[in-house]
């Protein structure tokens, strides 16, 4: 059955967007395993990692919390993709006090990808290879942001905060994320060019299959609508600044990611025609 964009723009609204003021957070405990400020904590019962950017980082004059939204924002793109999983609940928490926003995500079982064999992991991860490619997430070689699940048959990515126009660390990449993805080249198994062998192994035909699967169209919804619900929060919160700088980033980043889907897809034909 297929649905209007009035139905899909509801779903994504209230099964994919949720807002949390701070209060809400039960006690939190510090955590290792970040570049930033990362915490365990308790929403409605349930065990989540709580981040909040660190604010001694270059960020290229930017608010540190615009590389939270850059990650959360990534997040609801990802979920588009079932073949790229990522963890179960992706929640955005607001400090009004402290005109700070963080992302909190349920806790992942499982073991880093730094314990799973190279070949295997690059198999578990096929079906998102050309969705971390268009995402341009070089921290995907970084294996300490995948979960490989208890029965060893599926991967979680975690921490996207360095994808789109955003490195992990809060600077902006620049020139570096274009309309033409060099990721292409820098990234597939394939190429003689690549810096990372993370997905030497990988099944690029399923991985072709499995961006094709999901059109422009629905990623555009999901950015128009995460875009307007975070605005809308940051509005109702007093976040003036960070909501302008919001916009222009969004507004920024789309018609790349446009450019960079038709790139990705026709690349993704050739490889199922070939």
């Amino acid at each position: 059955m297929r649905i209007t964009e009035g139905q899909l723009r509801r779903i994504i609204r209230e099964e994919l967007l949720h807002e949390i003021d701070i209060e809400e957070v039960g006690e939190s405990c510090w955590a290792e395993g970040s570049t930033h400020e990362l915490s365990t904590c308790t929403i409605g019962g349930d065990k989540f990692y709580l981040k909040f950017s660190d604010i001694n980082m270059n960020y290229d004059g930017s608010d540190p919390s615009l590389l939270v939204l850059n990650e959360y924002l990534a997040y609801k793109i990802y979920k588009l993709f079932p073949g790229a999983k990522t963890p179960g609940r992706i929640e955005i928490v607001y400090d009004r006090t402290n005109k700070k926003v963080a992302i909190a995500t349920s806790a992942v079982p499982g073991r880093h990808g730094r314990s799973i064999p190279p070949s295997v992991l690059a198999k578990l991860l096929s079906a998102g290879v050309y969705v971390d490619i268009f995402m341009s997430h070089w921290d995907i070689s970084n294996t300490a942001n995948l979960v490989v699940s208890p029965e060893g048959d599926s991967v979680t990515r975690i921490d996207p905060a360095g994808t789109l126009a955003k490195r992990a660390q809060g600077r902006d990449k620049g020139g570096a994320f274009s309309d033409a993805p060099g990721e292409l080249e820098t990234m597939l198994p394939t190429s003689n060019s690549r810096i990372t062998d993370i997905f030497v192994g990988a099944d690029l035909r399923v991985a072709a299959e499995a961006f094709l699967g999901v059109p422009w169209k629905d990623v555009l919804d999901t950015i128009e609508v995460t875009y307007q619900q975070v605005l809308t929060d940051l509005s109702e919160r007093g976040m003036n600044s960070l909501a302008k700088e919001w916009t222009a980033y969004v507004n920024r980043i789309t018609p790349i990611l446009a450019n960079r889907q038709h790139i990705v897809a026709r690349h993704c034909k050739h490889i199922l025609g070939s």
